[in-house]
């Protein structure tokens, strides 16, 4: 459809009619025989022929306007709803510090699913279900630094997907200054395998580990 700018086509000729320019000049072509004659108002049978009320132009240009904000308006109500709809989707939970005392007095061997952010363990290994938490202070290999949990719905995400998560784990843990006294201390990630996925592992853990045959002795997590 055309805009209230497009110009008006005259109608196509009948075929074997060239169109002829029209001459504002030339009155119109009486009878023959007959020279053409002035109208004369008070002639019976005449009627004066109201002006046209208000501007065409305008009035489409009025009507296209609507069409357009009414457009935008439908628009914006269908973005609305759709984010509403992205923002009531549920979030993966990340675990956070909870009081190891919850679990029983230390020393205890606990299972990986229980691990606390802040816990310390005792000669530490990554591939084991279960681990020796210890007090802080007294000597430790790992000390849980951050973790995450993925949806239980969720289906398993990869090995790569797993592997880059726990790298942006690592990068939340904030050390204190005790940190710094040690000059071999290394990130070590955790996550689930497809076997253990399968049996409701969710987490990804971020330890603070020691090289082999060092220990740690304080608890090494910014409060």
């Amino acid at each position: 459809m055309g805009g209230p700018n497009d110009a008006q086509q005259p109608d196509n000729p009948q075929p074997g009619h060239p169109a002829e320019p029209i001459d504002a000049q030339q009155p119109d072509n009486p009878q023959p025989g007959y020279p053409a004659q002035p109208i004369d108002p008070q002639q019976p049978g005449y009627a004066e022929q109201p002006p046209p009320q208000g501007d065409p132009v305008k009035r489409q240009r009025l009507v296209i306007g609507g069409i357009v904000v009414g457009t935008l308006v439908l628009i914006g109500v269908v973005i609305w709803v759709l984010l509403n709809l992205m923002g009531t989707r549920p979030e993966p939970t990340v675990a956070s510090p909870t009081p190891s005392a919850t679990l029983g007095p230390l020393p205890r061997d606990t299972d990986a699913k229980d691990f606390q952010i802040g816990d310390c363990f005792a000669d530490f290994d990554p591939n084991a279900s279960k681990a020796r938490a210890v007090a802080c202070d007294t000597e430790h290999t790992a000390q849980l630094g951050a973790a995450f949990t993925y949806p239980t719905d969720d289906s398993f995400p990869g090995t790569n997907a797993l592997r880059d998560k726990g790298r942006e784990v690592c990068k939340g843990i904030k050390l204190n200054d005790a940190a710094n006294e040690y000059t071999n201390l290394l990130q070590q990630n955790v996550y689930p395998s497809p076997s253990s996925w399968d049996r409701g592992d969710r987490r990804v853990d971020c330890f603070i580990v020691v090289s082999p045959g060092s220990t740690i002795k304080e608890d090494l997590l910014e409060k």
